[in-house]
Parts: C-alpha cells; sequence; structure tokens
C-alpha cells in the first residue's frame, strides 16, 4: 500500500489489506491508525473510484436484494442531514443503509480532495501529530508519528533517502548529502512508550519513556559521533577508535569508542547517572571537551553528578542489573525513595501520581516489576508500607494516613 505526501512518500506495510480497511471503516471498526492510512491513500490519483468502486461491491454484498445508485444515496445523504440536523436519532430502515455509504463516500472523498489542493507538506503532515505518540522531527522541520509496532518506509529527498521502522527499530536508509549529512533529527518519546534507533554508523540506542535524542543522520565527514540526550538511553556503541562518539546531556558528556552503557539524565531527577555495562567510557563536564579531563569507569561501575552541586562527580562499583532492566520491559528499584519511585512509574505508565504523604519519603524500597498493571505495584509497596490511594482517570493521589 503506497501513501504519498507532496515532496514525502510515505508507505505502510500493514498486514490489513486496503479492502480490509474499508470494510473495517464502513462497519465503524476502523482504529484511528487505518482511518489515517485510509485517508491517506485515497488521496493518491486513481484512488478515489478504486474507493468508491470497493463499498459499492461491499453494499450489494451485504445487502444483496438493494440496488446501488450513488446520486440516490446522496440524495438520501443530503436529505437525512436536512431532515435530522437537530436530532442524534436516526431511524434504521433501508435508506439508513445509502445514507452511511453515501456519506462515507463524500466525505472521505471531499476531505481528501480539499488537502490535495489547499494543503502544504507541512500542514498535512503537522496535522496529525498526536504528542501522546513517538515523534520525529526530521532536519527540515516535518514532524511525523511513529508506531514502533508497525512496520514504516518514509521516503523523502525524492527517494534517495528513508526511514524506516522495521521490528521495532528506527533505522536510517539511502544516500545522504554533503549539505544534510550534519543536519539534526529529533526523536522524541513520551511517557508510557520505549524505542529503539540504528544509527548509520551500527550503534544502536533504545530510549526510555520521556527521552528525547537529537542525532544526525548521518557521522559521514565528521570528526566525531556527537549525539545529545535528555532522559534515559541504552547505548551499544559501534567500536570505532578513530571516530570517539560522544553523548551530551544538559550538564555532562560521555566519550566512548565502542561499548555498552546507560545514560539517565531526566531534567526532574536530582543526579545524572552513567552506568557502565562493557567497555571503557569517561565522563566529563560538558564545558570542558577535554579529553584529559575525563573520569574513566569500568564495567560494573557508576559516576553520579549531582545536580546541585555540579561539579561533584563520584564513581561507586554497582550491580549494573537494576539500572539496566528497563531495557527488557522490568521497572527495578533499588534503595529509592518515594519520589524516586513516583517518578519512574509516571515515566512507565503515563500517569500523574501526587503523593500527600509525606511519611513515605522516610521509607526505602527494592523490588523489580516486569508485566505488573501500576495498580498491582502500587498494592504490593502498600503491604510493606502503610498507605491509601485514590485513582481517576490517568491521576493517582496517594492519601495521608489516618
Amino acid at each position: 500500500m503506497r501513501l504519498f505526501y507532496e515532496g514525502t512518500k510515505i508507505f505502510y506495510m500493514t498486514k490489513l489489506d486496503i479492502k480490509t480497511i474499508i470494510t473495517r471503516y464502513l462497519r465503524e471498526e476502523a482504529t484511528p491508525d487505518e482511518i489515517s492510512l485510509l485517508f491517506e491513500w485515497v488521496k493518491k490519483e486513481g484512488n478515489k473510484e478504486i474507493f468508491k468502486t470497493i463499498v459499492k461491491d461491499d453494499f450489494e454484498v451485504r445487502y444483496q436484494k438493494a440496488t446501488w445508485n450513488t446520486e440516490a444515496a446522496f440524495g438520501e445523504f443530503l436529505s437525512e442531514i436536512k431532515s435530522k440536523k437537530a436530532s442524534k436519532s436516526i431511524p434504521l430502515y433501508r435508506s439508513r443503509q445509502f445514507f452511511k455509504y453515501a456519506a462515507a463516500v463524500l466525505v472521505l472523498v471531499a476531505s481528501t480532495t480539499y488537502y490535495i489542493f489547499n494543503g502544504s507538506t507541512s500542514e498535512v503532515l503537522n496535522s496529525a501529530i498526536d504528542v501522546n505518540e513517538i515523534t520525529l522531527q526530521l532536519y527540515n522541520g516535518e514532524i511525523i508519528n511513529l508506531n514502533k509496532d508497525q512496520d514504516t518506509l518514509i521516503q523523502f529527498d525524492k527517494a534517495t533517502t528513508s526511514i524506516r521502522i522495521k521490528d521495532g527499530v528506527l533505522s536510517h536508509e539511502g544516500l545522504i548529502s554533503a549539505n544534510h549529512k550534519s543536519n539534526k533529527n529529533v526523536l522524541n518519546v513520551p511517557y508510557g512508550k520505549t524505542i529503539s534507533v540504528s544509527l548509520e554508523d551500527g550503534s544502536t540506542i533504545k530510549l526510555n519513556s520521556g527521552s528525547e535524542l537529537t542525532y544526525p543522520s548521518s557521522f559521514l565527514g565528521e570528526y566525531n559521533r556527537l549525539v545529545a540526550l535528555e532522559g534515559e538511553g541504552y547505548f551499544e556503541i559501534s567500536k570505532n577508535p578513530m571516530k570517539p562518539f560522544i553523548v551530551k546531556t544538559d550538564e555532562t558528556y560521555t566519550q566512548v569508542y565502542g561499548t555498552v552503557f546507560n545514560i539517565s539524565s531526566y531534567e526532574n531527577d536530582d543526579a545524572i547517572e552513567v552506568v557502565l555495562v562493557e567497555g571503557s567510557v569517561g565522563v566529563g563536564d560538558k564545558l570542558r571537551l577535554n579529553e584529559n579531563s575525563l573520569m574513566m569507569l569500568k564495567p560494573s561501575q557508576k559516576i553520579t553528578n549531582s545536580k546541585k552541586n555540579k561539579d561533584s562527580f563520584t564513581i561507586k562499583d554497582v550491580d549494573v542489573s537494576p539500572y539496566v532492566s528497563w531495557v527488557q520491559g522490568i521497572m527495578s528499584f533499588e534503595e529509592e525513595n518515594m519520589s524516586q519511585i513516583i517518578k519512574k512509574l509516571e515515566r512507565r505508565y503515563n500517569v500523574t501520581i501526587i503523593n500527600e504523604n509525606n511519611t513515605l519519603e522516610e521509607r526505602h524500597f527494592t523490588g523489580a516489576f516486569d508485566s505488573e498493571d501500576i495498580e498491582s505495584i502500587l498494592k504490593i509497596i502498600q503491604t510493606h508500607t502503610n498507605f491509601n490511594y485514590v485513582i481517576k482517570g490517568k491521576t493517582i493521589t496517594i492519601k495521608k494516613t489516618e
């Protein structure tokens, strides 16, 4: 199935063929993603007539004794609009079937015609942006929603370059022109989501919930391999002694040549942490990009930089498992207070937690959770201390103990 934007081509690889999506659309069973796919497909030249034909065939299959008359159906549709505009209730008789099918054709086709002639590329792209989904801002300013569970191919620059999602991993492919090699893409992962990105050099980064990665499409011609992180990322860096890999955060930079490590640098956390799984990394102050000033880590070590005292780098030996377990979908707490736990819960489950019970800050918790929902986790913590909570929508309030 091919979907086109002016200047940017988007191909969606989906298990549902177009006839199935149209059928689901007519039965009001289509998901928002399927409706979006259908909307873009109909915009392509020649597909409007195909759409009308499939609608007609579906009508005749479902109502074998009825005949399809496009003009009559549209007349019924307009008549229903006029006579029923003050009411949300529509009788279930034969004209209702014409109404539904005619409306499907009229609304979808008319809407796509508007965007073909009146919508610019950026307006069409940005009009469908959902801030609750993963987004990728390309170097040209276009913003695209991404679904890591749906294999996707996005082509641009006259189809010479592309962005692909395959098996949950985002990657860039194709030729990179000299003018575009150093331009930055921004990958934003909201609360409740994670995604992996494969870089041009073969390195892989998995981003945790509430994270943002700024990176180039290619490191071609660059002295180093530089990316910027806000949030948390698990890095598997390909070796290249001639071109170091550097991760910048708000307060630090981490330099490597080939290794596996985790960085946590959330804006609302009190400290920045780098945990080395294997290899060797150097960590230092972002204001002093000097290799000689780096503090070197060995595997199974963690370096912490307090945001209150920005030059207070401390190194300690740790069990790396609790720090990288999120990559496998496991959320771990290691002697953490309730404030730290609340931040992790909010990011993973995309909720807001209000703690009115300050006595919980006196307790520290250790544990690991895999597939449990947030209420199950709260109940487990509740068995070890005394508190109550109230859930209302996406807001959880932890109440004071009586």
